[in-house]
């Protein structure tokens, strides 16, 4: 997908894509790199004078070396691992030819140097998500390893200091995995021991060290990590006192990090910004999703919000992607009627993809000046809002009434030439343009939102009370009825000439008729498997609920069936993995349900785990999905999937405490952190076909086989 396309204007229609907007992940470590860092660690034992403290924990690495020394010192701690195998070196021209050994001091110390550097990645790895592991280590060696000093710095970089709660059970809970997967990395022979260990001395040492300007002597901390390790552990890591240590370290060393130019060159943070933003506007399409009635969503609108049902437009996110929807299932209808209980996890992060696609391509081509990493940090502080980030787009104002945007209170813009040139606007018209075409619009006009006649017709007043009623709760079918008059009376000739576009099936050859049927049988076994699951698990859930609170399924919208694996099966492991004898036996569910009580009210998201054992290994729970520049439960499975399931903040799931995997032989054919962040990429912002969308073509065969050649990209 080109950067520029010129148009006979003479203006610049720029559009963006996974093509040319790239994640630009640093993902493998340098041997550059790394050697400085394992030098700068055997420099820290050295000053410390101790040998067997490793460097990661919850202080600056001289004190987690001092804190680690006592703790491998108690009683009932286990031994240290043992040496690996002596390493033969060429001892070089000016001695003896030939080859000698490493002498046990500096074998021992060289192993003591990478255990805490494996350690340090991990503990950032594992309290991040998507940070590989170069990156990693840029932050560590950028903050002179101190690893909370390097946190800080990435929630700074990222944007997300004043949503991510430092100290909220969330964060609690991944800074006991992250200590966990940093013992784990380091070949500690006991992770859960060293993490127990960690809560007992942790307040006592942040109440020793005290006042930063005057530190305690080695042996005042060494005495009151001791008497700690004798008391009982916390049930959590109380983090504030060692937050706020570190946040004291950081602004003694924030003219060094943050020098321009930089003395250590910090990673770049686009990949995290577009995913943070992609899932803002995943959220939008699940509030869409509750908003539409659950009848006209099951039976007719779940195809068009996949296809057509973008968040941009001039109304706010979601009545753009409802007002879309309803235009989209009027002008391109189908004459291939079906129902669901589920939509397409694929197809829903697809149409999130090309709206995020066609956000940052209408913002880029309004302000020519501006570039797609400042749009994405736009669309993220207005929450992929188009009225917040483009104020000539307010529904109140002439669509083509055109003024310079003023974003000058803003942090986001740099002072720079470019941040000035992005004051020049281009039409609205053009911004839609490019917006269509970045998000594959079915329409050869913008699309209708943009169109004057919408803004202006007599009805409009109404359609905006209607989508703002009920306070965010399901729309009736008397108002989508309502808002499909309006949109039907203004549209263009264009759109209306393409009402009978999909009524009639497509002839294809035979081989390509037998890949569209394999597809969408492979949809409709999954549909089947997953809407029975849910069903189990919410009529459990209803038997422990008050009279007045049961709940009923509105729509599933994301799951994920490789949990808890792979374990080799010489057993059918069933549709779910027909390609491999690996069993996985659980399945992460987000559906959303609706109180048959209070019918108007916003339904609620769920979060479903079911074995593949019977109904009762089936469970699910309420959730209150966390903003996504807040700190996020994570789950192993579902992120080396690509399947972005919304997980309980407080309950607890497979893959949430198992991380470690990451850092154990035996798991590290499957699952690393690098590999989740490699294999995934493509998934996370796919634009194009998905096989998941067969089940929306109408083709037949024409009765002749055809080839390699006639196969046509899914859509």
């Amino acid at each position: 997908m080109a950067d520029d396309t010129s148009t006979s204007s003479g203006s610049c229609i720029r559009i963006y894509g996974p093509e040319n907007f790239k994640d630009n992940f640093r993902i493998f470590k340098k041997e550059d790199e790394i050697r400085p860092v394992l030098a700068k660690i055997e420099r820290i034992h050295d000053e410390v004078k101790l040998d067997n403290g490793l460097c990661f924990g919850l202080f600056d690495p001289a004190t987690n070396i001092l804190v680690n020394s006592v703790i491998s010192n108690s009683e009932g701690a286990p031994p240290p691992p043992p040496l690996p195998p002596p390493r033969r070196a060429y001892a070089g021209r000016r001695r003896r030819r030939g080859w000698e050994e490493e002498d046990n001091g500096s074998r021992a110390r060289a192993y003591m140097a990478q255990r805490s550097f494996d350690g340090l990645i991990a503990f950032l790895t594992c309290l991040f998500p998507y940070l590989p592991d170069a990156e990693a280590l840029a932050y560590l060696d950028a903050a002179e390893l101190d690893p909370l000093v390097a946190a800080l710095v990435i929630i700074s970089r990222r944007g997300i200091q004043d949503e991510f709660d430092l100290c909220s059970p969330i964060t609690e809970a991944a800074a006991e995995v992250a200590l966990r997967c940093s013992a784990a990395a380091a070949k500690h022979p006991d992770p859960r021991w060293f993490v127990q260990a960690w809560k007992k001395v942790l307040s006592p040492a942040v109440e020793a060290l005290g006042d930063p300007a005057a530190p305690p002597s080695r042996e005042t901390l060494g005495d009151a990590v001791r008497r700690a390790l004798d008391a009982a552990a916390p049930d959590v890591l109380q983090l504030k006192g060692s937050w706020d240590l570190a946040k004291g370290r950081l602004a003694a060393a924030s003219s060094k990090i943050y020098a321009a130019p930089p003395s250590k060159e910090l990673p770049p943070v686009r990949a995290a910004m577009k995913r943070m933003l992609l899932a803002t506007i995943h959220g939008l399409y699940v509030q869409a999703l509750g908003r539409l009635p659950t009848a006209e969503l099951r039976s007719r609108y779940h195809r068009s919000l996949l296809l057509g049902g973008y968040c941009y437009g001039p109304l706010d996110p979601v009545s753009n992607i409802i007002v879309n929807t309803i235009w989209y299932e009027q002008n391109f209808p189908t004459g291939k009627q079906f129902s669901v209980s589920m939509v397409s996890t694929q197809m829903l992060w697809r149409v999130a993809a090309r709206s995020l696609y066609g956000l940052i391509s209408f913002l880029c081509t309004r302000r020519q000046g501006l570039t797609p990493d400042e749009a994405v940090q736009c669309l993220l502080m207005t929450r992929a809002d188009l009225q917040a980030a483009d104020s000539n787009l307010s529904a109140t104002l002439s669509a083509d009434r055109e003024k310079p945007l003023d974003f000058s209170d803003s942090s986001v813009f740099p002072d720079s030439p470019a941040a000035e040139e992005s004051t020049r606007v281009a039409s609205i018209v053009e911004a839609y343009t490019a917006a269509a075409t970045a998000a594959f619009h079915s329409s050869p006009d913008p699309v209708p939102l943009a169109h004057p006649e919408f803004l202006a017709h007599q009805g409009f007043g109404s359609a905006l009370e209607v989508l703002h009623a009920r306070d965010g709760g399901p729309l009736s079918s008397e108002d989508i009825s309502l808002l499909g008059g309006i949109l039907q009376s203004c549209s263009s000739p264009n759109s209306k000439s393409h009402q009978q576009h999909d009524i009639a099936p497509k002839m294809v050859k035979n081989l390509v008729y037998y890949h569209m049927n394999q597809s969408s049988h492979r949809f409709w076994g999954k549909h089947e498997r997953v809407t029975v699951m849910v069903g189990d698990a919410l009529d459990k859930f209803n038997k422990t609920v008050a009279e007045g609170r049961l709940f009923e399924l509105h729509i599933i919208f994301g799951f994920n069936e490789f949990v808890s694996g792979p374990v080799h099966s010489k057993e059918k492991v069933g549709a779910y993995n027909p390609w491999t004898p690996d069993k996985y036996s659980h399945t992460h569910i987000n559906f959303l349900a609706i109180c048959k009580d209070r019918p108007y009210d916003p339904p609620t998201i769920f979060f479903a785990e079911c074995g593949k054992d019977g109904a009762d290994t089936c469970w699910c729970v309420p959730i209150i999905p966390q903003q996504p520049k807040a700190e996020q439960p994570r789950c192993v499975y579902c992120e080396h999937r690509a399947n972005r399931i919304v997980h309980p903040a407080t309950e607890s799931f497979h893959g949430l405490d198992e991380f470690d995997k990451l850092f154990y032989e035996s798991d590290r054919k499957f699952y690393t952190n690098n590999r989740a962040i490699e294999d995934c990429r493509l998934d996370i912002d796919w634009v194009h076909g998905v096989e998941d969308g067969a089940i929306y073509l109408n083709y037949c065969p024409d009765g002749e086989d055809g080839d390699e050649a006639d196969w046509i990209q899914i859509s």
